[in-house]
Parts: structure tokens; C-alpha cells; sequence
């Protein structure tokens, strides 16, 4: 169960936090992304958007299998690409939402938080570590790109840029996975923008990020790949963790 508690130098002087993701943590069939990554995310993942049912707003997400709860990325205890999204990095950190400052919280039940090994949060003069300047960094990085992501979305759909997709896949064993509530963007809406509209969409940015999620999705047949790989108990190779806590 989580328990969050806002971090303080006095009362956390002697806390360590583990730079591995533990298991609970990795254990999620997808993951909350912002455009900022896109370009190291493209490298590696599908990206899709989500549309939340609460706010009818459309998020950008890292598809990472296709079951609940399924992590093609993560293989025996440790990531095997080469970068970790942001949203699971700052784990067991994260922010009070609304807040004007960036109030930190830390999950002090998570199995990364621990008394004698890992990361210092603090040093003996009770100032923050390299490590929790690094994670603060990544926790800025994902306040703000959160919204430069909602202020995306929002043009695309504003444009009828996102549409639903329906993915169905059958593996190695004759299973089948059939994917639904994913949205990617509209080509043939794309094709039919103004002058005027690419423009826009390029001067703020948003064109880039766009061909960023459209070239991800390539990534679907390796995805599939490390699928059939786990079922045929064939190990696929690993890639080095990232090495350093920061936004990338």
C-alpha cells in the first residue's frame, strides 16, 4: 500500500533510495509519457495516446506489452533498454498536485526506499544529494511537460488529428492479444491540414513531436517480438540501465 509523506531533510538525513526499479513498480502494461521524451523514446517504444473517461483530455503513453500488467522491457529484475521513461524514474518520488512549489513526496513503503543501501537523499549538512537534485530535475521536467502535453493533445484533437485504433495480434503459440482505447494520429486528416494549420503546428513545436509518435509505432512488430521471444523462453538481450537519475 502506498504511503506517501513529504519529504524532509531532518527527518530523512539517514534514508537511501535503490536506483533499481523494483518489480512492483515495472509491473504496468503501459506508461504515462510526455512529448519532451518523444525523441528518445522513439528509439525504442510505440507510443499511443490514451483519453481519459473523467476529462475527455488525451494523453500520450509508452506501450510496454499486452496484457495487464505486462513489461516486455523489463527482464529478470532489470530494465534491457536503453532509456527508462521519465514517469517511472522519478519512482518513489513524485509532487503534491496544485501546488506553485514542487513539493516532493516519497513513498516511504516502496521496496527501493531503504535505511543502509542506496542513494543518499541528503548530505551531513542536510543539503540534497546529487541523486535527489537529479530527481528533482526529473520531477520539474514532468510538471511542466505534462502540460506541454495536455496543450498538444488539445491541438490535435482540436484539428481531428487523433483517431481510435484497434490493435489485434496473434503470437507464436496461436495466442491472441486485441488492444483497445488506443488513439494515434489521423494520416489522411494530416494530409488535409492548411498551410496555415502546418505552420502553427510547427512553430510551436507540436509537428515534430507528431512524426515523433507516427514513426513509434514501427516498434509494434519488435514489441510483438519480445512477446513470441518470452513464449518460446528465448531470453532476449539486455541493454544497459540508464545510468545517471536526470530528465534525459
Amino acid at each position: 500500500m502506498v504511503n506517501l509523506v513529504t519529504l524532509d531533510a531532518r527527518a530523512h538525513r539517514d534514508l537511501r533510495v535503490s536506483r533499481h526499479t523494483s518489480p512492483q513498480t515495472a509491473q504496468v502494461d503501459a506508461v504515462s509519457v510526455i512529448p519532451r521524451e518523444f525523441q528518445r523514446l522513439v528509439a525504442h517504444y510505440p507510443i499511443f495516446f490514451t483519453k481519459s473517461g473523467e476529462s475527455g483530455r488525451f494523453e500520450p503513453a509508452a506501450l510496454l506489452g499486452f496484457q495487464k500488467k505486462e513489461n516486455l522491457f523489463f527482464v529478470e529484475g532489470r530494465w534491457d533498454v536503453a532509456y527508462v521513461p521519465l514517469q517511472i524514474q522519478r519512482q518513489p518520488f513524485s509532487v503534491i498536485p496544485g501546488q506553485s512549489s514542487l513539493d516532493i513526496t516519497i513513498d516511504i513503503s516502496s521496496p527501493q526506499v531503504q535505511a543502509g543501501e542506496g542513494e543518499r537523499l541528503f548530505d551531513d549538512n542536510g543539503q540534497p544529494s546529487k541523486y535527489l537534485q537529479g530527481v528533482t530535475s526529473i520531477l520539474s521536467t514532468l510538471v511542466s511537460g505534462s502540460a506541454e502535453g495536455y496543450a498538444f493533445t488539445g491541438k490535435l484533437a482540436e484539428l481531428n488529428l487523433i483517431e481510435p485504433v484497434g490493435i489485434n495480434v496473434e503470437f507464436v503459440d496461436r495466442s491472441e492479444a486485441k488492444l483497445q482505447g488506443l488513439y494515434w494520429i489521423a494520416a489522411a486528416a494530416l494530409k488535409a491540414l492548411s498551410g496555415a494549420q502546418l505552420a502553427e503546428l510547427r512553430d510551436r513545436g507540436f509537428l515534430e513531436w507528431l512524426y515523433f509518435q507516427m514513426a513509434s509505432v514501427s516498434h509494434m512488430s519488435s514489441l510483438v517480438a519480445r512477446k513470441n521471444k518470452l513464449l518460446s523462453g528465448v531470453t532476449p538481450p539486455r541493454h544497459p540501465e540508464v545510468p545517471d537519475v536526470g530528465p534525459g
